[in-house]
């Protein structure tokens, strides 16, 4: 009896150090942001019936922009408004974009606009960009917008010589970078590549920033690994980057046991009312 008795305040032993290890895991937040949502209601439908902890970019022009603006916010999922700014190339881009010489007042009036219609929009980030995210004239005038507007920055980093940080805190506004962009390449096995390398960075840095978009394989790479994310990591909104919300792990679940016996093990046995299992 007593080699039984020892045998099993090991395994308690065992299990509870198991079940601590377990719930005290440190973990690393991955947040995902699919941008250009607004043109395709099929594949729209496959990113919004992911976790709401992905979020959504918007872009104002999009014919579904107000549809999905309201479903985003319905379900409780963070949104940023998708701003069009001018790339390098002479691309053309949507209407209600950013352009460089643009003058404060204008700069102004579009991202009003663009707020007037993602209304429940609590960041932004750049859409192409390459030359835009890179003016300091153009990039004051947004920054100044956004803290009027109470938005914060993503910047998709569409080119390494960006100012858009370095404008943003001079100004006062919260600005976030991406990391890793997820369909550069749509090939399957190149977003699965990607979507490892954003598990990576996270757990090197402790924070990951991945952009994608609503494409078939972008959508099959994420419904795969969402399912089985490691441990780990931990799948976050960018509104939980933008609050700098840390992660906090469960507290370990202890069982404390009393050693004084239960009144209803100790004779005479008495029915006492509503208590199941005495003896009568």
């Amino acid at each position: 009896m007593n080699i039984t008795f020892k045998s099993a305040v090991k395994n308690l032993v065992v299990f509870s150090t198991a079940l601590f290890s377990t719930l005290t895991v440190a973990q690393s937040k991955l947040a995902i942001v699919i941008d250009d949502v607004g043109y395709h209601p099929k594949e729209d439908a496959a990113i919004f019936a992911m976790p709401r902890e992905i979020s959504v970019a918007i872009i104002p022009s999009a014919p579904y922009a107000q549809a999905r603006n309201q479903e985003a916010k319905k379900q409780g999922r963070d949104i940023l408004i998708h701003m069009p700014m001018q790339p390098l190339k002479q691309t053309r881009i949507e209407e209600g974009g950013l352009h460089l010489d643009m003058s404060a007042e204008q700069v102004i009036n579009r991202v009003q606009k663009a707020k007037n219609i993602v209304t429940h929009a609590i960041g932004m980030n750049n859409h192409m960009g390459s030359a835009a995210t890179a003016d300091k004239p153009l990039m004051t005038h947004l920054m100044n917008a956004l803290r009027t507007q109470h938005l914060f920055f993503l910047d998709s980093r569409t080119i390494g010589r960006s100012v858009a940080g370095k404008i943003a805190k001079e100004q006062g506004v919260r600005s976030l970078d991406r990391h890793i962009f997820l369909d550069d390449s749509n090939e399957f096995s190149d977003v699965q590549r990607q979507f490892q390398a954003a598990v990576q960075y996270a757990r090197k840095h402790g924070t990951a920033i991945a952009i994608g978009h609503p494409r078939k394989n972008t959508v099959a790479v994420l419904q795969q690994n969402l399912r089985h994310l490691p441990s780990d990591i931990q799948l976050v909104g960018m509104g939980s980057l933008w609050r700098n919300e840390r992660i906090v792990p469960p507290k370990p679940f202890i069982l404390l046991f009393s050693d004084v016996p239960a009144p209803t093990s100790i004779a005479p046995y008495e029915p006492i009312p509503l208590l199941r299992g005495v003896p009568k």
